[in-house]
């Protein structure tokens, strides 16, 4: 039967209103989430519906040898929480009873199962063996979505092998068509409010949202690479219990395989090349067939170290692609126009035509623009210059500059039980992605740009089992990315003269701002109206971006009250230098020119160009780099309290504080009624908005 969660959020301050969820179901209760681990526990009865106390309860990992033993107490109940995704064997004994074994209980990320057991009257000595599986649908939980096993994932059709492509077979998503970042939702929610995490850990971007395993690039959509062949099953969860915050929209949850008593591991290698394609239907004859050249290939591990005490897994994937790009560019021409009827051609289109128009009235054009375009006097003759596609009769150029990218990424998991009561585990997760390419349409190979992204992100789990009905379970996470993107004019120094221009200057010969910031190399952003402009907008970069997350939950059996209660606290980091107009951007829209009237009566676009008279232009000042930090702190308690077999009531509630978000250097900008607009830092400013 259904259920009802009821949540209550507010921003910055979130409050999860005491959730009160009534539910009558036929055969075992709701239980509260487990991140990235599992939960058993029930009620051991007799055959009259009898509790039986103090019945020994033995579950067991068939895959990993590892045992998990307790007790029941006064009302029959046992809990066993925090167990690694697997499948288990549950064993219960008790005097006058027949031994029971539940095999075949499969045990999923962040998911909980509630197994009442009845022994029969007989001898201990005796065993009866229960090989059913547990039924497929859960009854047992409000919580929307649902998990996605590693057999599903690597069975299912899954181009890029990207997990997140996944997301739409789970109810209430939808992505859209072309994937990349921010084109999920979950149940019409925005998509920056997805939920992403690894192994119970936030994993995400605190820049962009955007998470840091499968995150994409400016030039492909899966720039750094989480194999799904080392996943043992994701979980999407909507209208999470309380022990899950931080956003509205969906949870996902991305549990790591771990290493069992045998060796097991897969080798995989795939391939396209452009000879098995069709041809573009945007890229018709004669242009050429645009390349495509992917491979994509790796290999996972997993064991044991010790038997029964220390297991490992490992895995590499590799990326490496080469796509052409197509769009068609709008761009001058290089011959006149002119006709018999028409002797002064097109000057808004032909850079002779539009350079002739100047000479007759009186300007002179301007050398560097000019020179920019290939354009010389006497004769008036046109090649294009930078325009790369330019040719006599056409003001369209078709860019096929291709995307190459090289994508490198490792895992590696230890699980390691120290005793009956401690196990701890770890993870780490690296990418190494190179980008080359075509943003969004480059007149110039020069004007293409190169992307670098660098991930990193650890996480460690160590649970406590003190007694029958106590856990603890402390969890840390660490994560940090370097992502950039600059044009390959970069090192062209304005002069013309080649090295890289550094924050300490460009040597003498780039163009000094007035803050004492120099501009980086690479030519200014130049646009001529009704065509594709010159030179890139620059760079920008987000790094480093560190952050890390510490939990602690404790879970407690008292009696059919089954507690859980913790906290967690987030130092978050985000990063961020942009130079996206450090190299100035020059406008040209026309009616600048005096004594020309070719377009409505004023000059053209093209005709200001030439003569070097902009409609405006812009150049960054000031320091670029933004380092924004702040705090967020969080604490829940869940009661699921089993009333009746069939009746039980769950309780929770949880609070969350975000600290307001803190430029460190003070640099950013304020509103005072008073003095209008300040920087923060000065007297008498807030220090955050």
């Amino acid at each position: 039967m259904n259920s009802v969660t009821l949540n209550a959020r507010r921003a910055r301050k979130t409050i999860y209103a005491p959730c009160t969820i009534l539910g009558v179901l036929l055969l075992s209760v709701e239980l509260f989430a487990q991140a990235n681990f599992g939960r058993i526990l029930g009620t051991v009865t007799d055959q009259s519906g009898g509790v039986v106390p103090a019945a020994t309860v033995t579950i067991t990992d068939t895959q990993r040898g590892l045992a998990r033993t307790l007790t029941t107490d006064a009302v029959g109940e046992y809990n066993a929480p925090s167990l690694i995704p697997g499948t288990y064997t549950v064993r219960v004994e008790a005097k006058g009873f027949k031994a029971l074994d539940r095999q075949n209980v499969v045990i999923e990320v962040g998911k909980e199962v509630r197994l009442d057991l009845t022994p029969e009257l007989g001898e201990q000595t005796q065993t009866v063996t229960v090989t059913d599986a547990l039924p497929l649908v859960d009854a047992a939980t409000p919580t929307l979505g649902g998990t996605l096993s590693n057999a599903e994932i690597n069975d299912l059709p899954l181009n890029g092998r990207n997990y997140e492509n996944l997301l739409s077979l789970r109810p209430g998503v939808m992505i859209q068509p072309g994937g990349g970042p921010w084109t999920q939702s979950t149940n019409n929610i925005r998509p920056d409010e997805t939920v992403w995490m690894v192994d119970g850990v936030i994993n995400a971007n605190f820049w962009d949202a955007r998470s840091v395993a499968n995150m994409s690039s400016p030039l492909t959509e899966g720039a750094t690479i989480l194999p799904i062949d080392a996943i043992q099953e994701f979980n999407l969860m909507e209208n999470p219990k309380a022990e899950y915050g931080w956003k509205p929209g969906a949870v996902v949850n991305v549990g790591i395989r771990s290493g069992t008593n045998t060796f097991h591991g897969t080798a995989y290698a795939f391939g396209r090349d452009v000879s098995w394609d069709a041809r573009n239907v945007f890229n018709p004859a004669p242009n050429p067939i645009l390349p495509v050249q992917l491979e994509q290939f790796g290999s996972v591990v997993g064991g044991p170290v010790k038997k029964d005490k220390l297991f490992f897994f490992a895995g590499y994937e590799g990326l490496r692609s080469h796509i052409g790009t197509l769009f068609v560019d709008p761009i001058p021409e290089t011959a006149s126009q002119a006709t018999a009827g028409n002797l002064a051609g097109d000057p808004r289109n032909s850079l002779v035509d539009a350079i002739n128009a100047l000479q007759a009235a009186g300007v002179t054009p301007s050398s560097v623009s000019m020179k920019l375009v290939g354009c010389s006097l006497a004769p008036v003759t046109c090649t294009g210059g930078l325009y790369q596609g330019a040719s006599p009769n056409t003001t369209s150029w078709t860019s096929t500059f291709p995307n190459t990218n090289v994508s490198d990424n490792g895992i590696a998991k230890i699980d390691y039980r120290i005793n009956g009561q401690h196990m701890i585990n770890g993870m780490l997760l690296t990418a190494d992605y190179t980008g080359d390419g075509n943003e969004s349409g480059a007149v110039n190979r020069l004007f293409t740009v190169a992307v670098l992204i660098r991930t990193w992100t650890t996480s460690a789990h160590w649970i406590w089992t003190p007694s029958s009905r106590l856990v603890n379970e402390a969890r840390f996470g660490y994560n940090r990315l370097n992502l950039s993107v600059f044009g390959h004019d970069s090192n062209i120094l304005a002069d013309g003269s080649g090295g890289l221009c550094t924050s300490t200057g460009c040597g003498g010969m780039g163009f000094p701002v007035d803050t004492g910031v120099r501009s980086p190399g690479g030519l200014p952003n130049i646009n001529i109206g009704g065509f594709a402009g010159l030179g890139t907008t620059g760079g920008r970069s987000f790094a480093p971006n560190p952050y890390y997350d510490y939990q602690d939950n404790v879970s407690y059996l008292r009696g059919k009250h089954a507690l859980k209660f913790g906290g967690e606290f987030t130092h978050i980091e985000a990063d961020a230098t942009y130079q996206v107009v450090a190299r100035g951007v020059i406008d040209f829209n026309g009616k600048k020119t005096p004594a020309l009237t070719d377009c409505g009566g004023l000059s053209c676009p093209l005709e200001d160009f030439l003569a070097g008279i902009p409609s405006r232009g812009t150049i960054l000042t000031g320091k670029t780099i933004r380092q924004m930090t702040w705090r967020s702190t969080a604490g829940f308690v869940q009661d699921d309290w089993r009333i009746k077999p069939k009746l039980m009531l769950n309780l929770g509630l949880r609070y969350e504080y975000k600290s307001p978000i803190k430029e460190v250097n003070g640099l950013w900008g304020s509103f005072d009624p008073a003095l209008g607009l300040v920087q923060q830092g000065q007297q008498g400013v807030r220090d955050a908005l």
